[in-house]
């Protein structure tokens, strides 16, 4: 859009800091190789603007861009002197015992409990599905809303994928737009999915303290919540119950391994642009329920992603429990979230179709 079409005025009266183009920065990275490009592209989730990113200033993309401004004379040397970006070390993350693991898998037991699923509404207006919004029982007294789309160039029972969604619907208020880029291609593909409303997304969010104990409470229901999103789908009688997979953005991609090796029922994964966390406490500290997971893996991470070292990728990979011939990692063109569109939808379309089978 033109500059200031929109009034996206900043707080020192500059226009369109966030979206358009990422716009190149004079600070380089600590290595003195990269310089940070910031801003977030018109491509990628909005709350890229506010995540630190670097690339070498050789490279060129059609969402690089700089913007003028006018010279004001001599600048702080330490305005524009390197600014460390700091990783984890990879090989710090030394999993615990089965012994141990035991215990940390108490915090996310749940009792079972009927489903009271109800069907809140139905919208059939496009060619490729139909969507439900749906609701059932959560396992702290509340519900889940959660939207199931249905293809409508495949045949019941359905193989079913469950979504944990990206830093997006934390910081989205309502679920009344979602974002269908992310997983659209999956339901064209002849897959119905399932995007429920986490604890603390969209409209449930909450305030929440700050500390260890609450990010642990927070991660716990996150994968009850989980877990009664793959109940509610079993519950369906168009669902091919052994046919379930789970699909996963940045956030859903860090916090994957949790609830994928406590759930017996999905049978393949996919985590894009997922990683390391390096602070966290050991009953969630995804390291430790990396070794757990049995399934087929596909992990998908930009070649340029600054979030996320390769080094880190690679001790990813390196953790999963899967026999090595049912996991891959594959690098694509692209950031902390892959540009190459095709090569991502081909890859993840096509180990779906390795693990669950062909859509018939």
């Amino acid at each position: 859009v033109k500059v200031g079409e929109r009034q996206g005025i900043g707080p020192w009266g500059t226009f369109d800091m966030a979206g358009n183009i990422k716009e190149w920065c004079a600070s380089e990275t600590s290595d003195t190789v990269m310089r940070y490009i910031l801003g977030g592209g018109w491509n990628e989730p909005h709350y890229r603007f506010r995540e630190s990113e670097a690339r070498n200033p050789w490279t060129r993309d059609a969402t690089f861009g700089v913007r003028l401004v006018r010279d004001l004379g001599a600048v702080d040397p330490a305005a524009v002197a390197p600014v460390a970006h700091v990783y984890g070390d990879p090989a710090s993350l030394v999993p615990v015992s089965d012994e141990l693991f035991d215990v940390y898998r108490r915090f996310y037991a749940y009792d079972p409990a009927p489903i009271e699923a109800k069907t809140e509404a139905v919208d059939d207006r496009s060619p490729h599905w139909r969507k439900e919004k749906v609701s059932f029982t959560a396992t702290n007294g509340e519900r889940i809303p959660a939207y199931l789309f249905l293809p409508k160039n495949a045949s019941p029972p359905y193989q079913t994928i469950v979504f944990f969604p990206s830093s997006y619907a934390r910081e989205m208020k309502s679920s009344t737009d979602l974002d269908l880029n992310s997983f659209e291609f999956i339901v064209r593909s002849g897959r119905a999915l399932l995007y429920p409303v986490y604890w603390g997304t969209f409209e449930r969010r909450k305030p929440e303290p700050a500390g260890v104990a609450a990010a642990r409470d927070r991660n716990v229901q996150w994968a009850k919540d989980f877990f009664r999103a793959v109940d509610y789908v079993q519950s369906r009688p168009d669902v091919d119950k052994q046919k379930l997979g789970y699909y996963s953005l940045s956030l859903g991609a860090f916090f994957g391994p949790i609830p994928v090796a406590m759930e017996p029922r999905i049978k393949v994964a996919v985590f894009a642009a997922g990683g390391l966390r390096f602070t966290r406490a050991p009953e969630m500290q995804t390291a430790n329920f990396m070794p757990r997971v049995k399934v087929p893996v596909l992990l998908i991470n930009g070649r340029d992603d600054f979030s996320v070292s390769e080094a880190a990728q690679k001790r990813f990979h390196e953790l999963l429990g899967t026999p090595p011939e049912h996991k891959k990692s594959i690098r694509l063109d692209g950031g902390h979230m892959p540009s190459d569109m095709h090569g991502f939808f081909r890859e993840i379309l096509n180990w779906y179709d390795k693990y669950l089978g062909p859509v018939k």
